[in-house]
């Protein structure tokens, strides 16, 4: 096993190369230094996740090894982290679960697991963890998580003014990428995304959220599985 990332400096260089290249950490970035952002959620017993800041090497490591350049133009996305998953991680859809396998040489310092993440993750798995990251960045509609009373909190239930918020810095990380293809996980994400790029530029499609499988449809999940590997595949 390596040495836990987190405590590493050699990476520190890389890491601060990637931070100024990648617009995922860009966006997350804003999102923690914006004060009048979390007031905003504070006033209805909101918080936003910032857990996932000391793993951020992990992150870098992650995306030094798996996101290629140029990056693709090809976007998946979902709500927002949740509070075991991405919203630990800064990955999104991602757990730390899924990263042990992902990251196999590095030691990592939890074990969390959600459900929506290990859906994810073996969707990744069936169709190659190489192979699916050349070909698809992941994303969210918005880059950070939310919880109110220790529960999951989508944007979606957030107050209208944080919601603006949230969909200026996703087209703003959006128009770094110039996407040709969005695939909205879930209805609401779909409507968000046939909102903001009405003009027809790009290319919309929907799947269902993993939540909503591994909620709604445990029994069938390998079955979804193979759905949306056969679906991301034939494009």
């Amino acid at each position: 096993m390596g040495s836990n990332p987190t405590l590493s400096a050699s990476s520190s260089h890389i890491g601060q190369c990637l931070r100024m290249n990648n617009p995922l950490f860009v966006v997350q970035d804003q999102y923690l230094q914006d004060d009048a952002f979390a007031g905003l959620l504070q006033e209805r017993g909101i918080t936003m996740l910032r857990e996932f800041l000391p793993y951020r090497p992990i992150a870098e490591q992650f995306w030094q090894q798996y996101v290629p350049e140029p990056l693709p133009q090809t976007v998946i996305v979902g709500l927002n982290p949740g509070r075991l998953g991405a919203g630990l991680t800064g990955i999104p859809l991602l757990d730390f679960r899924s990263l042990a396998n992902l990251l196999p040489d590095t030691q990592l310092p939890r074990n969390e697991t959600e459900p929506s993440a290990n859906f994810f993750h073996r969707v990744v798995q069936n169709i190659g963890a190489e192979k699916f990251y050349r070909e698809f960045y992941v994303s969210n509609v918005s880059a950070v998580g939310y919880v109110r009373d220790n529960k999951n909190c989508n944007y979606p239930d957030l107050p209208d003014a944080a919601q603006r918020i949230i969909e200026q810095r996703f087209l703003d990380e959006m128009a770094v990428l110039a996407p040709k293809r969005i695939i909205a996980l879930g209805r609401e994400v779909e409507a968000t995304v046939q909102r903001l790029f009405s003009g027809g530029s790009v290319t919309i499609s929907h799947l269902p959220h993993p939540s909503w499988i591994m909620t709604y449809r445990l029994r069938e999940a390998q079955s979804w599985v193979r759905r949306y590997t056969q679906m991301l595949t034939q494009g």
